[in-house]
């Protein structure tokens, strides 16, 4: 998990984190990975996250891009 958040804090700092839409129900973010540019939707009435990358749909688990999105809209609300 360490790493998965290392990785996360990078691509912020990097500026490859983008909010591409913003609804009533969701929130589309746009993150660069490293051979790729995935998709992160956040169902803001459920609270859940996805993302299309290989690690979140076979696992089912928070990944990097999830991490790092997050991170991200948490620094936008703070400003």
């Amino acid at each position: 998990m360490l790493e998965k958040i290392k990785k996360a804090k990078k691509l912020v700092r990097e500026g490859k984190v983008k909010i591409d839409l913003i609804s009533r129900a969701r929130i589309y973010f746009r993150v660069e990975g490293k051979s790729e540019v995935h998709s992160v939707i956040l169902d803001r009435e459920r609270n859940k996250w996805s993302c299309d990358c290989a690690y979140f749909t076979l696992k089912e688990k928070e990944c990097s891009h999830i991490l790092a999105s997050k991170i991200f809209l948490k620094s936008k609300l703070r400003k």
